[in-house]
């Protein structure tokens, strides 16, 4: 009977370690676009990264890239629903014994959904803010932020997970 204790024990602990996880990154990222909207102009760039990486404030009203920017209402519906599949993904995940890549990687992905999907709804566009300084002028211009990664990072993760991981 210790042994199913410890090991629900562990297992709360580590839903609740995914959580702030996604909290974490949602937080981090809301907390970045709001000193962005209310310290950076626009049109401004600052030099970040030892002059690798620029600063500046991009509102995007579509999906990456600003595609379907034209169709705000269909943007707000999807983000909503793949924010609504990754919370279910992440409750069916929970019930499965380890697959601990798979779950960073869906919290990692939630975070990153919850923060630009809360930008979309409340602002009417996303808030990004980072870019890469390269000598391609169009993969400077490409502009994402921390939810982004976020989003990216945990879809690696998850990839790579069901990929190559152990189910343990």
């Amino acid at each position: 009977m210790r042994a199913g204790n410890r090991a629900n024990q562990r297992r709360i602990i580590m839903e609740i370690l995914s959580i702030l996880t996604g909290a974490f990154v949602a937080g981090c990222d809301l907390g970045i676009k709001k000193y962005t909207e209310e310290n950076v102009r626009d049109g401004e760039e600052r030099r970040i990264w030892k002059g690798k990486g620029i600063y500046r404030k991009v509102h995007n009203k579509g999906l990456m890239m600003n595609h379907l920017d034209c169709r705000p209402k269909l943007v707000k519906g999807m983000s909503a629903a793949a924010l609504g599949i990754l919370f279910f993904w992440e409750h069916l995940l929970w019930k499965e014994p380890g697959r601990k890549l798979a779950k960073l990687g869906t919290s990692l992905m939630l975070g990153g959904a919850v923060g630009n999907t809360y930008d979309r709804f409340k602002r009417g566009y996303v808030v990004d803010y980072l870019s890469l300084k390269t000598k391609n002028r169009k993969l400077s211009d490409i502009t994402f932020n921390l939810s982004d990664l976020a989003l990216f990072a945990g879809a690696i993760l998850t990839v790579w997970s069901s990929l190559f991981g152990k189910k343990r």
